[in-house]
Formats: C-alpha cells, structure tokens, sequence
C-alpha cells in the first residue's frame, strides 16, 4: 500500500511476520497526522512494524513525538514495534535529544 503527500511518501510492504513502513521526505506538522493514523490502524490490528526512517530527508518535533508514541505503546501493550536507525538528519536529532529508540539491528 503506498500513499503520496507532497513532502512525504508512505509505503507498506509485508516482509513475513511484520510490516515495513517506509517513510521517504520530511516527517513534520504538515505530514505527521497521516503517519499516526497509519501507525494507530496497524497498531489495533496487532500487526508487528518496522518503521523505516532511513529516507527520511527531515523529522521535526512532532515527527519525534509520533515515534516515540508508538514505541511507548508498545511498551506498554506488547505490540512489535521497531524502527531503522534512520537517516543522517534522523540519526543526528536522536544523538542530540538522547533518545532511547527500539531499534531493529537486523533490518
């Protein structure tokens, strides 16, 4: 399933067990909401992710805060979240902000 926006692209693609949400642009105020309506359905259907943020060429505030909700979701409910290490852009806020990422080393 893909669905386009100016700024930002989303692909899902089905690897076995788990689905990769690929997201390509800029993750920000204008694009979050589409995300986390993305995230919330697969989510509800219990579906293991793989949130792909190696193409991201930008993430703002509220694109952090998306990410984060999902992984404290999956704390909390047991759901199978993970993300890509991400972009250099991606990789350099995380380093900044100290943030504590559920990580999937083998993707």
């Amino acid at each position: 399933m893909r669905a386009d926006n100016l700024r930002l692209r989303v692909v899902e693609v089905r690897e076995g067990e788990r689905t990769r949400v690929e997201l390509r642009g800029e993750l920000d105020t204008v694009t979050v909401l589409a995300l986390a309506i993305r995230l919330r359905r697969l989510r509800d259907r219990r579906e293991s992710v793989l949130l792909d943020l190696d193409h991201l060429t930008f993430i703002d505030a509220r694109g952090i805060r998306i990410v984060l909700a999902a992984a404290g979701d999956a704390r909390a409910d047991g759901w199978r979240f993970a993300v890509t290490r991400g972009s250099s852009s991606v990789r350099l806020l995380v380093e900044l902000l100290e943030l504590d990422l559920p990580y999937d080393e083998s993707a």
